[in-house]
C-alpha cells in the first residue's frame, strides 16, 4: 500500500504524501503526530527496523482525529469515530494488531474473515479486505510508524463496520422505512472489537454479531449454495424459444433438466428419458410447477414467457435479493421480549409468534391479502395490537366513499341497501337513505357505513393496532383473491386468510373465549369490542426470500420496488445514514 511516504512538519499540522496508493492524496494528521515526529522523516522504503509504538500512537490519534482515512474505500470515519475513540482510549492508543513491526496471528485471522464476508451477505470491498490482505500477508514488515498506523486504523475500521452491520444492518429499519420501529438493543461494538483483536478463532466473535434466528441462517446457507451455482457455467441461458408445453421436445430441454436438477426442484434420481432427453416429459414438467410455485407463480408447467425470463434470470441477481433479505433480518432484536405479529407484504404471509423463536412449528402462519401495488400500497410500519371488535361496521374511508360508492349510489340508491350501507352523521346518528343525504357524503357532513354481517368488507372480525395510516387486520367475505399466487388486491388493509384462528390464537390465554365463544360473536349482529389482556407489537415487513425449514427457497415480486430502494441506499456506502 505504502511504497514511498516523506513527512513534512508544519507548526499546526503534519502532511503524509503517499506514493503507489490508489488514492495517493495528503492526509492531515493531528498535532500530536507533529509533536511526536519533529525533525524526524520516517519513510517506509528502506526502515530496517520497527519504530517505537508512541509514534504510531500519535499516528493514530491523527487519523481519528481527522475524521477521515484516505486509503480506505470508504474514508470518512463519522459512523465509526465514536467507537474508535472507545477501543483506542482502552488500550493507551498503542497498536492493536501489530507486535515488533509484524502483524499478529488475530490480526492475519480477522483479514481472513473480512474477507470472507459474502458468505454473511456483506460486501468484502466494503471493508477493505483485499488492501488489508496485501499489507498483512505481503511478506513486508509494517516497519515505519505510517505503515503501522495505516494497517491498524484501517482494520479497526473494518472490524467495528463489520460488526455494526452484521448486529444492526449497514442502514436501519427507520432509514429505509420511516414507521418501522423495532426495539432497539444495546450492543457494545467497541468492547467486541477487542475481544476480535486479541482473539485466535474472531469468526466466534462475528457469529455472535449476527441475527439467532433459525430463518437467518437457513437463506444464509441457501446464498452460498447460490453463489456456487453463479460460476456454473452450464446451467444459463437455455436455449427454449416461444412457449414450451408438456410433451413438446426441444433442443433445450437437457439443460433445462440440469438446471431444475441444480435449483433442487427436479430429484436427480427421479429424471428419466437420461440427461440427452430433448422431451418435455411429466417428471420435468412437475420440477417446473415446483418451480413456479417457489417463484409466487401459478404452477401450471407451461413455460410461457413469464416463466422462461424467471428461470433465465442471472443467479447474481438473486444473490443481491437474498443480501437484501439478510439485510432486513438484521434489523430485528436479538432477543424477542415480547412475540410479535410479523406480516411479510411481498410473501403475502402472516406470522404470528408463541415465544422469542422463529422456529416454523411455533409459528401460527397464515396468507393474507396486501394493498395493490398500483395505488393502495400497504405501508410498512410497527404498531401495538390493543383490541378486536367482532361483528364490526366498516366505517369507509372518505377517499373510498367519493371514488367508488358514491358514484354508484348516485346511478342507482338502491345499491346502499343491497350492500347494507347506511348514512351517519356525527358519532352514531343513522339519516335516511335520500338524494339529499349523498350530498351531505359529497361535502363531509356525512359518511357511509356498512352494517355488521357476512358480507361486511371487514367480514366478522378485526384486530386493531392505532396507526396513522389507519391500516388494520380484518376477516374478509372476498376469498377469491386466496386462490391467487400474487395477493396484492386490497385499499391497504390486511385481509387474512383464518380470521377464527388468529382470534383463538390471541384470545388463547383469556378466560371465556375459546373458539366457539369466538364463532358465536363473530355472528351477532351488534359490534363487541375485547380488549386484549396484553398488546402484542405487530410489524408490516418487507421480504422477497424466505428459506423454509424443509430446504425449499421462495422468492416473491418486489411489487413494491422497496428492494431496489433499499439497494439504493445501500450502493451510497460507509457512513450510511442511521436513525440510532
Amino acid at each position: 500500500m505504502l511504497l514511498t511516504c516523506v513527512l513534512c512538519v508544519g507548526s499546526s499540522s503534519v502532511r503524509l504524501h503517499l506514493a503507489g496508493s490508489p488514492r495517493a492524496s495528503v492526509r492531515r494528521w493531528g498535532i500530536g503526530a507533529a509533536v511526536a515526529l519533529v525533525g524526524r522523516v520516517v519513510c517506509a522504503q528502506g526502515a530496517t527496523s520497527p519504530a517505537p509504538d508512541f509514534q504510531v500512537d500519535s499516528l493514530i490519534r491523527g487519523i481519528v482525529s481527522a475524521r477521515v482515512h484516505a486509503p480506505q474505500r470508504w474514508p470518512r470515519l463519522d459512523d465509526v469515530v465514536t467507537d474508535l475513540r472507545a477501543v483506542y482510549d482502552s488500550v493507551a492508543w498503542t497498536p492493536l494488531w501489530s507486535r515488533n513491526g509484524q502483524p499478529t496471528p488475530s490480526a492475519r485471522a480477522t483479514v481472513q474473515q473480512l474477507a470472507t464476508m459474502e458468505s454473511r451477505g456483506l460486501n468484502a470491498t466494503d471493508f477493505d479486505a483485499a488492501s488489508l490482505q496485501t499489507m498483512a500477508t505481503g511478506g513486508a514488515s509494517l516497519a515505519s510508524p505510517a505503515q503501522r498506523a495505516e494497517f491498524d486504523a484501517m482494520l479497526t475500521v473494518a472490524t467495528l463496520r463489520a460488526l455494526r452491520a452484521l448486529r444492526f444492518g449497514r442502514v436501519t429499519a427507520k432509514v429505509a422505512h420511516s414507521a418501522l420501529d423495532f426495539p432497539v438493543e444495546r450492543f457494545d461494538v467497541a468492547t467486541a472489537a477487542r475481544a476480535i483483536a486479541t482473539s485466535s478463532n474472531p469468526s466466534l466473535v462475528f457469529d455472535e454479531a449476527e441475527p439467532p434466528y433459525l430463518h437467518y441462517h437457513l437463506l444464509k446457507r441457501e446464498l452460498g449454495r447460490y453463489r456456487v451455482l453463479s460460476r456454473d457455467t452450464s446451467l444459463l441461458p437455455l436455449n427454449v424459444i416461444g412457449t414450451l408445453k408438456p410433451l413438446a421436445a426441444v433442443d433445450g430441454v437437457p439443460r433445462l433438466r440440469r438446471l431444475l436438477i441444480a435449483l433442487g426442484d427436479l430429484p436427480s434420481a427421479t429424471a428419466v428419458g437420461g440427461d440427452d432427453s430433448l422431451r418435455y416429459d411429466s417428471v420435468l414438467v412437475a420440477a417446473v410447477r415446483r418451480f413456479q410455485t417457489r417463484q409466487g407463480m401459478t404452477g401450471d408447467g407451461v413455460i410461457g414467457p413469464a416463466t422462461l425470463a424467471r428461470l433465465q434470470r442471472p443467479f447474481a441477481a438473486q444473490v443481491a435479493q437474498m443480501e437484501l433479505t439478510l439485510e432486513r433480518w438484521r434489523w430485528l432484536p436479538h432477543v424477542i421480549g415480547e412475540p410479535p405479529i410479523i406480516v411479510n407484504v411481498p410473501a403475502f404471509r402472516l406470522h404470528a409468534f408463541s415465544n422469542g423463536a422463529d422456529k416454523e412449528a411455533d409459528l401460527l402462519s397464515m396468507d393474507v391479502v396486501v394493498g395493490d401495488a398500483f395505488d393502495h400500497q400497504t405501508p410498512m410500519f410497527s404498531g401495538r395490537m390493543q383490541y378486536l371488535v367482532f361483528a364490526p361496521y366498516w366505517e369507509v374511508p372518505a377517499s373510498i366513499a367519493l371514488k367508488e360508492i358514491l358514484p354508484k349510489a348516485r346511478k342507482d340508491i338502491g345499491y346502499l341497501a343491497r350492500l347494507r350501507y347506511e348514512i351517519v352523521r356525527g358519532a352514531d346518528r343513522v339519516v335516511p337513505t335520500t338524494v339529499e343525504a349523498l350530498e351531505l357524503v359529497a361535502t363531509g357532513k356525512a359518511r357511509f357505513r356498512q352494517q355488521p354481517g357476512a358480507d361486511n368488507s371487514l367480514g366478522r372480525v378485526k384486530f386493531i393496532f392505532p396507526n396513522a395510516f389507519n391500516v388494520y387486520l380484518h376477516d374478509t367475505p372476498a376469498r377469491a383473491l386466496f386462490g391467487r399466487a400474487r395477493r396484492d388486491g386490497s385499499h391497504g388493509c390486511i385481509r387474512v386468510a383464518d380470521a377464527t384462528r388468529l382470534a383463538t390464537f390471541l384470545l388463547r390465554d383469556q378466560p371465556g373465549w375459546d373458539s366457539s365463544h369466538i364463532v358465536e360473536a363473530m355472528a351477532k349482529p351488534t359490534p363487541q369490542r375485547v380488549d386484549l389482556a396484553k398488546t402484542v407489537p405487530v410489524h408490516v415487513v418487507y421480504a422477497t426470500v424466505t428459506a423454509r425449514e424443509d430446504g425449499t427457497l421462495l422468492f416473491y415480486d418486489d411489487i413494491y420496488a422497496m428492494d431496489r430502494s433499499l439497494a439504493r441506499l445501500l450502493a451510497k456506502g460507509f457512513p450510511y445514514p442511521s436513525s440510532r
